[in-house]
């Protein structure tokens, strides 16, 4: 799912409430068996919900006193408990399989915008989760860097990894997305496939809207 729309619809706070980061005022959200409600966080159902759904950030948030494959072991040593050589063994897949496989030593710095992000990527796999929300990760990074993030993304989804990604890259959603949903002041503007939403918009504030990002 692509989360579409002009800055400040709330498509990065839909984004943090799925994954418990920002509290809600009603309603829920249920995700699998695990269900948020509005109020106080329930630490036992966040837990639960972040098992099931890593979040990679726009600023990739690597630690930059670690090196790129201690990034990715950390969560599984001291989450979820793996034993060292059981994490470093599915660690060093998961940058092979990002196309940092060579890069295992190396310190954050080091990296390209591009390459920190796919790192971040591969620290979110290592919980093996059911799938990822992507909050604007390529808006950082240069055109041509972007698309190996994305390049990255695509290949994920064709392995059946649930996506839910709030981006602007109109030709990433209408090629990739299985459906796009556009948000605009905190309610959901036009929801459907994206040969629809995209190319017949059912709304004038979403036609105008593409007039303005796609010129």
């Amino acid at each position: 799912m692509a989360l579409l729309g002009p800055s400040g619809g709330g498509k990065s706070t839909l984004l943090r409430c799925l994954n418990g980061l920002n509290t809600f005022d009603t309603g829920q959200i249920r995700v699998g068996e695990h269900v948020l409600r509005s109020g106080p966080r329930h630490g036992a159902e966040i837990h639960g919900i972040r098992r099931l759904f890593g979040m990679v950030f726009q600023d990739f948030q690597l630690f930059p006193h670690l090196s790129v494959l201690e990034n990715v072991i950390e969560a599984p040593l001291h989450v979820q408990g793996m034993t060292r050589s059981d994490a470093v063994e599915r660690a060093e897949h998961l940058l092979q399989r990002v196309g940092l496989g060579s890069h295992l030593h190396a310190w954050p710095q080091q990296l390209s915008g591009g390459q920190k992000q796919r790192v971040a990527i591969a620290r979110a796999l290592a919980m093996q989760p059911r799938g990822l929300l992507c909050d604007e990760i390529t808006s950082a990074l240069d055109p041509e860097i972007k698309h190996e993030v994305l390049r990255v993304l695509e290949d994920l989804k064709r392995d059946g990894l649930t996506l839910i990604l709030v981006t602007h890259e109109m030709g990433f959603a209408r090629r990739a997305a299985d459906r796009v949903v556009v948000l605009c002041d905190g309610r959901i503007l036009e929801d459907g496939p994206p040969a629809q939403v995209l190319e017949q918009p059912r709304t004038e504030r979403m036609q105008m809207f593409l007039q303005r990002v796609l010129g």
